[in-house]
C-alpha cells in the first residue's frame, strides 16, 4: 500500500478519545451509534433497521438532533446496502424515503446543521436515481436536491462528509454537473485530507457527533481508479487496502470492490 495513504487511514482507525460516560442517554446513545456505524460497514441492513428503532428510546431533548440524524444515517446506510444485493430489497426506496424524514426533523432541532444537510443530500440523490423513469417525480427531487448540493459544496470546504458526496457527483452526476473523473478525484483526496485533520481536532468529542467520512473518500478513490478513465490497479488496491485499514469489516470494499479491483490484473493477463 502507498505510505502516505497506510498512514491517513491508521490515523481514521484510531478511535478518538472516549468521553465521560454516564448511565443516562448519552451513554447509551453513545453506545447505539458505534453500534450503527459497525452494522453499516458489515452491510448488516436487519441490524441497522433494529437500531433505528432502538434509537427512539434516546428521550433527552438536547440530544434530539442527534437522535434524529442517527435514525436517517441508519435507514440511508440500509438502503445504500440494499443497492449492493442482487436484486435490490424492495424497501430500498422506504428507506430513502424514512431517513429524508429524520434528517429533516435533525435538521428542525437544530436549524442550519449541515450535518443534516448533507444526509438529506445524499438520501435524496439515490431517490433521484430511483426516480429516472419518472420526470415528474425527479423534477420535485431535484427542486430540493440542487439548491442543498449546491450548499454543502460552498460551505462543506473542510468538512469530509460533503467533499465525499461532492467527489462523488463529480464523478457520476451527468454532464455539465459531473462526469470528470480528474475534479472528483481532486475532491475525494481533499477529502481524506479534511478527516485527518478532523480526527485530530475532533479527540474527545463524543461518538455521536459526525466524524465519518474519511474511509468513505478513500473506498470512493477506490472504485474511482477502478471503474473511471483513470483505471489504475494499483492506485485503486492502495486506497481499498487504505479503506479496509480504516473500517476492517466493510463488506462492500473488502467481498464487492477489492475482487473487481484485482479483476483487472486478470483481464490483462
Amino acid at each position: 500500500m502507498n505510505a502516505l495513504v497506510w498512514m491517513v487511514a491508521q490515523a481514521l482507525a484510531t478511535p478518538a478519545s472516549s468521553h465521560a460516560a454516564r448511565p443516562d442517554d448519552t451513554a447509551r446513545l453513545v453506545a447505539l451509534v458505534k453500534e450503527v456505524r459497525a452494522a453499516d460497514y458489515r452491510g448488516d441492513r436487519a441490524e441497522l433497521q433494529r437500531l433505528a428503532a432502538a434509537l427512539d428510546g434516546v428521550k433527552r431533548p438536547s440530544l434530539s438532533a442527534y437522535r434524529f440524524y442517527w435514525q436517517g444515517f441508519a435507514r440511508w446506510r440500509r438502503a445504500l446496502n440494499g443497492f449492493n444485493e442482487t436484486p435490490w430489497p424492495g424497501d430500498v426506496k422506504d428507506d430513502l424515503q424514512g431517513a429524508m424524514v429524520r434528517f429533516r426533523q435533525a435538521l428542525g432541532a437544530r436549524p442550519d446543521w449541515i450535518e443534516a444537510k448533507i444526509g438529506m443530500v445524499g438520501a435524496s440523490a439515490s431517490l433521484v436515481y430511483l426516480a429516472a423513469d419518472d420526470p415528474a417525480e425527479k423534477q420535485k427531487l431535484l427542486a430540493e436536491f440542487v439548491p442543498l448540493a449546491r450548499e454543502i459544496g460552498e460551505k462543506g470546504a473542510d468538512n469530509p462528509r460533503a467533499l465525499w458526496l461532492k467527489g462523488g457527483l463529480q464523478l457520476s452526476a451527468p454532464p455539465p454537473y459531473g462526469g470528470d473523473a480528474a475534479k472528483a478525484a481532486a475532491t475525494m483526496r481533499q477529502g481524506v485530507e479534511a478527516a485527518r485533520r478532523e480526527e485530530v481536532a475532533s479527540a474527545g468529542a463524543p461518538a455521536y457527533v459526525p466524524t465519518w467520512g474519511g474511509a468513505e473518500n478513500l473506498m470512493n478513490l477506490a472504485y474511482l481508479y477502478s471503474h473511471s478513465a483513470m483505471k489504475d490497479r494499483q492506485v485503486a488496491l492502495a486506497y481499498a487496502e487504505g479503506a479496509l485499514v480504516a473500517a476492517p469489516e466493510w463488506h462492500y470494499v473488502r467481498d464487492v470492490l477489492m475482487p473487481q479491483i484485482q479483476a483487472l490484473e486478470e483481464a490483462r493477463r
